[in-house]
């Protein structure tokens, strides 16, 4: 994986399905986008209460299970 790429597959699925950038996302969430940048990097960890307001704000129906599953630690 690149350095400073999101670890979260589906959260960067759903982000393009909107599209919507990682700016947009902190909005939208109310986060702030420093914070949200560093989490999606998998940078700073990602609280539980954090990872439902990202959930909400992209109202896609998924899991938070499975919307943040994380790439890096696939087989």
């Amino acid at each position: 994986m690149m350095r400073g790429e999101c670890v979260y597959l589906q959260v960067m699925v759903q982000m393009y399905m909107k599209g919507w950038d990682s700016r947009t996302l902190a909005e939208k969430s109310g986060m702030p986008y420093t914070s949200m940048r560093r989490k999606l990097r998998g940078m700073t960890p990602l609280h539980l209460e954090e990872a439902r307001r990202i959930q909400e704000a992209l109202d896609c129906g998924m899991s938070l299970d499975m919307l943040f599953a994380r790439r890096d630690h696939a087989a």
